[in-house]
């Protein structure tokens, strides 16, 4: 049944009125009465008990309704979810681990835009959350550290990274070429947030080295334990490009045993691919 037709008749069921009806949809009475009577012929029973003065719901006329209405309501919430599929399929949602800039990230993904039109919503989070995000389908793609669910996701390699020990400049281990990890035992570190991948990192490195690190400081924001480090606050295990390379404060030291860690962008292995998401992995690999 036509979906004009079933709105005409559930106004009319509950203005009661053809003038009304006529006005609010638009069309003439005679074509009110042409659909109503279309439906009816249909379905073989009277909808409506008629007199000159009001126009009432039949007892088929109640069971229609209650029926007219849900199929109205399956409808629009059809054509919503199509529109937001269509949305979808013109637009990324891209997540990244929060140094979106440091790891030239937020240059592709812009640079992208540029070549494509494509909208994109990018958010920043740690790779835990990350992976999160692409399980429930909140978004696209992920750039994650060190991938832990490795059998659910498809990864194309991105970056990768090499540990600093970062000093302040006046520090007497500042002029060594190397630092290795025992030589930070019983040092003070300021290194990233707790329970992050980095955080993380840096512990198990000082574990397997045989002491537990003195940690006295963890932030998300590189910058906060930099300024700490300059300030003579201790120690800090950073990624080499995490590292302010202006700064006149601190040196950065390759740590030894060389401690490197990989990003990459991520995807759900059984994602059903868009002509868009086949764009932008392609996009990433040929960079």
């Amino acid at each position: 049944m036509d979906s004009e037709y079933l709105k005409t008749f559930v106004t009319l069921a509950k203005r009661k009125n053809y003038t009304q009806v006529a006005d609010s949809l638009y069309i003439s009475q005679s074509s009110i009465t042409k659909r109503i009577q279309k439906i009816e012929k249909q379905l073989g029973v009277n909808l409506f008990n008629r007199n000159t003065k009001s126009v009432e719901l039949s007892k088929y006329g109640y069971i229609y309704l209650e029926y007219a209405e849900k199929i109205l309501q399956l409808e629009q919430e059809c054509l919503k979810k199509i529109d937001q599929a269509v949305v979808h399929d013109n637009s990324l949602i891209i997540g990244s681990i929060p140094s979106i800039g440091q790891y030239g990230i937020s240059k592709e993904i812009t640079n992208f835009i540029k070549d494509t039109g494509v909208e994109i919503k990018i958010i920043t989070e740690p790779s835990g959350k990350l992976e999160n995000l692409l399980h429930s389908n909140q978004c696209d793609f992920a750039f994650i550290r060190e991938v832990k669910d490795r059998k659910y996701f498809k990864r194309i390699p991105y970056a990768k990274d090499q540990m600093m020990a970062v000093l302040p400049k006046n520090h007497h281990l500042a002029n060594l070429r190397k630092i290795s990890i025992s030589q930070l035992e019983k040092r003070v570190l300021s290194i990233g947030a707790e329970r992050s991948r980095p955080y993380n990192l840096c512990v198990n490195l000082c574990k397997s080295s045989g002491f537990l690190p003195n940690v006295v400081y963890t932030d998300r924001q590189i910058e906060n334990i930099v300024d700490l480090v300059a300030d003579g606050m201790g120690i800090s295990l950073l990624m080499s490009k995490l590292v302010p390379k202006e700064s006149s404060r601190i040196v950065a030291i390759p740590v030894e045993p060389t401690v490197s860690t990989s990003i990459s962008l991520c995807y759900m292995s059984d994602e059903n691919l868009t002509d868009l998401k086949r764009k932008f992995i392609a996009y990433i690999k040929n960079r």
